[in-house]
């Protein structure tokens, strides 16, 4: 009895200690299967722009072009959260918003809710043209553990500020949808660090999987759809999770001062949002959507706005 319990223990410690020099030996996997499946991602969407333009060029149908429309923003809103991170300045081409709209923005008025196939065609090339940079950018980009998880929280406040808003998509009205497919993202980049946290924290991998899916089929049924009550119980656990996990995990936060803190404790957190940014006013800035974050109102439009000089910051410290 004495020998077997004996035998018992030198194999759960040898089974430990094969898992400590096996975490050792992959510390870089998940960033190396994020790069992986990034540069195969812009490929695809670099696919789908080219669909679009041949669908625009044979003079398809209005609704194969509104289809092929909403595939190539799908293909996009999956690598949404990298390309704003790491290449903020050429996002603004890709997905610009404003008085000046770029891109998938004014191809969006050229074909919904009526196909203006000309204006569509030359806004279209446009786009094209903008997927070479992204292109090359794509090949260099070096993201470390911290920046990935700084990224999927950051995308969580994007689905707040622009597509549960319905900010980015008012032609096609196709908001919700989009924002499954910028989850989607998140949940790709997520399932790569799924094995390490199952070592230190399982009960919090099932829950965030049990999450994201509930989140998704939620957006799936847009009847009395609620969006305050979907980013109280669905968004902002998500943060709370993606934040313990990454704590699970040891990764460190830097001591920049960013706008959006990546270490609070949650989107409506007190220092969620870096006090020289709160102001009391913001809801007289624009009309629509407003979030309640530690007693400051702040509009969606005033939320995607802090997001973009959010990214401007992040892309000068890494560049130091």
């Amino acid at each position: 009895m004495r020998l077997s319990v004996i035998v018992v223990s030198l194999l759960l410690l040898i089974i430990c200690i094969y898992s400590i020099i096996e975490l050792k030996s992959n510390d870089a996997l998940a960033v190396n299967s994020t790069r992986q499946w990034y540069h195969q991602s812009v490929d695809n969407l670099d696919k789908k722009v080219d669909l679009l333009c041949k669908a625009l060029s044979e003079h398809q149908s209005p609704e194969a072009v509104q289809q092929a429309f909403k595939e190539t923003r799908f293909a996009y809103k999956k690598i949404e959260l990298v390309v704003e991170f790491y290449h903020p300045y050429t996002a603004q081409f890709i997905n610009g918003a404003g008085k000046e709209t770029q891109n998938f923005q004014a191809l969006e008025k050229m074909i919904f809710p009526v196909l203006q196939p000309d204006g569509a065609y030359t806004e279209v090339r446009k786009l094209k043209s903008v997927m070479g940079r992204l292109e090359k950018e794509s090949e260099v980009i070096q993201p470390t553990d911290a920046q990935l998880f700084d990224a999927m929280r950051l995308e969580l406040v994007r689905i707040m500020s622009l597509g549960l808003s319905g900010f980015d998509s008012p032609q096609a009205g196709n908001s919700l949808p989009e924002a499954i497919a910028s989850l989607d993202g998140i949940n790709e980049i997520w399932k790569f660090y799924v094995p390490k946290v199952s070592i230190y924290n399982p009960a919090l991998v099932k829950y965030m999987d049990e999450l994201m899916l509930a989140s998704k089929a939620r957006l799936q049924t847009e009847k009395d759809f609620n969006r305050d009550q979907f980013v109280t119980e669905y968004v902002n656990n998500l943060a709370i999770n993606l934040k313990m996990a990454r704590e699970a995990l040891r990764i460190p936060y830097d001591n920049q001062q960013y706008i959006l803190d990546p270490a609070a404790s949650n989107i409506f957190a007190r220092n969620a949002i870096l006090p020289l940014y709160s102001s009391p006013d913001t809801t007289t800035m624009t009309n629509g959507p407003v979030y309640n974050i530690n007693g400051q109102h702040y509009t969606a439009r005033y939320l995607h706005s802090l997001l973009r000089q959010n990214s401007a910051l992040n892309s000068y410290v890494r560049g130091k």
